[in-house]
């Protein structure tokens, strides 16, 4: 185990070969990665190595979180929490208001920060549109949202 503080940080072209193979050991959709118009992603690093990322898929006010990773050598550390912090906080900054995900085995870890199931018939046309939702993702997958806005709804009441 490494003793250097991980960081996060904007994934970067240079990325894609390991960010890649962090999906594929993860087991998840990798079909639309180069392809996706607004797809963007943080990684997880020391100096050593890449091994966590997490993705996002902009569709103005809503975004699709979608391929967190943690390598399992890294895992049960917290380092999936920080990842979606990270997100969530640029995702807010950006603008995103709801951030909706699917998952088929990480309900649990996404209920315990703060996320609902949700029926997709409810969830924005945008997202319905992208690759993950139309084909990558089963139908059997839980889709589970969570807004951004209301944490900042103290600030504009000044």
């Amino acid at each position: 185990m490494t003793s250097l503080q991980p960081t996060i940080r904007r994934g970067q072209d240079a990325d894609l070969a390991a960010v890649l193979a962090l999906l594929h050991g993860a087991g998840l959709p990798t079909g639309d990665i180069t392809s996706a118009q607004s797809l963007l992603f943080w990684v997880l690093e020391t100096e050593e190595s890449l091994f966590g990322v997490i993705g996002m898929e902009c569709f103005g006010r809503y975004a699709l979180l979608r391929s967190l990773a943690v390598a399992p050598s890294y895992q049960q550390r917290g380092l999936g929490h920080r990842l979606v912090a990270r997100l969530e906080r640029d995702a807010q900054t950006d603008g995103v208001e709801r951030v909706v995900l699917l998952t088929e085995t990480a309900e649990t870890f996404f209920r315990a920060i703060g996320y609902a199931v949700i029926d997709r018939r409810y969830v924005p046309e945008e997202i319905k549109q992208s690759a993950e939702f139309r084909s990558l993702c089963p139908a059997s997958a839980v889709c589970m949202t969570k807004s951004l806005a209301s944490s900042r709804t103290g600030e504009s009441n000044g």
